[in-house]
């Protein structure tokens, strides 16, 4: 996908696409609503838990070599130094390993004041890549799956302690949702590109298909929208679920909640299946 490569991306994900889809949630008013009227929230990146969600790099040595070499660049320069570069400077800057210490040498050869170090130069560059993403990251939503209902961290993390739900959900004959379902990819290192011009929709995209590997254990699946437009909802029609699955301190919960979910499972004819903790080992069973 980061590559633009569909014709391979699209079949390789159709071919190892999974039958169910679990959704980890609290029992509350909204979550009930959510299935009542068949919608998914998809939410915005800046409400997520994960402070690296959507990290893009950049090489920053390849942005400043593009950038002094650009019309631009030289003219800012001659309008506020008064000093043009010589073919051989620019030939410098856009060839050196740090063209930005290349830079400070040139100034100083000319004799032109520049108090701003090779440290504050990539602050710089990094502060403005920080505010295009974050502004770029406005236009993405996103909604979590895994693919594993028996995980001790994840009730204990999005189902309130074990007092919540997890969904079960089968996509795999919703053309409107499975498109835009993608596997989270797990590695230690932050997606990265070479210069800002390389940075689209599809990138952002792909980013936030890129973990840490300390997430591993949630085995996610996202699904992402992103804005079209005017259309750019936080609410997805969904698919009724195959089964809801109660979490081992379920009866915790108020009692209105916990008759409404019942009176919604019975009336939609969606099994409700209660987890329970095995006797002799640390992992949850079904209470068949």
């Amino acid at each position: 996908m980061a590559a633009n490569n569909f014709e391979a991306a699209i079949p390789l994900k159709e071919l190892n696409f999974p039958r169910s889809f679990f959704r980890y949630r609290s029992l509350t008013k909204q979550n009930l609503e959510s299935l009542s009227e068949n919608y998914l929230w998809v939410a915005e990146i800046s409400t997520l838990n994960d402070p690296f969600e959507c990290s893009i790099q950049f090489d920053n040595d390849e942005c400043l070599r593009l950038y002094y070499g650009s019309e631009k660049f030289k003219f800012s320069h001659t309008a506020i130094t008064g000093h043009e570069l010589s073919k051989r400077d620019i030939h410098l800057l856009t060839t050196s390993k740090t063209p930005h210490e290349e830079f400070i040498k040139i100034c100083k050869q000319n004799d032109i004041s520049y108090n701003l170090t090779s440290k504050k130069q990539l602050e710089k560059v990094q502060n403005r890549w920080t505010e295009m993403m974050s502004e770029t990251n406005k236009n993405l939503r996103i909604c979590s799956f895994s693919l594993e209902k028996h995980s001790l961290l994840l009730w204990s993390h999005y189902s309130n302690e074990h007092k919540g739900i997890c969904i079960e959900y089968d996509f795999l004959d919703d053309d409107l949702i499975r498109p835009y379902v993608q596997p989270i990819i797990y590695r230690d290192r932050v997606h990265k590109l070479g210069i800002f011009e390389e940075y689209t929709i599809m990138q952002t995209i792909a980013s936030s298909l890129i973990k840490s590997s300390d997430w591993a254990y949630e085995q996610e699946w996202r699904l992402t929208i992103f804005r079209q437009k005017q259309n750019f909802p936080h609410k997805i029609q969904a698919p009724k679920p195959k089964a809801i699955y109660l979490g081992t301190r379920f009866d915790l919960n108020e009692t209105d909640l916990k008759n409404e979910l019942t009176k919604y499972a019975i009336e939609n004819k969606i099994p409700l299946v209660r987890m329970k903790k095995h006797p002799n080992e640390f992992k949850l069973t079904e209470d068949k």
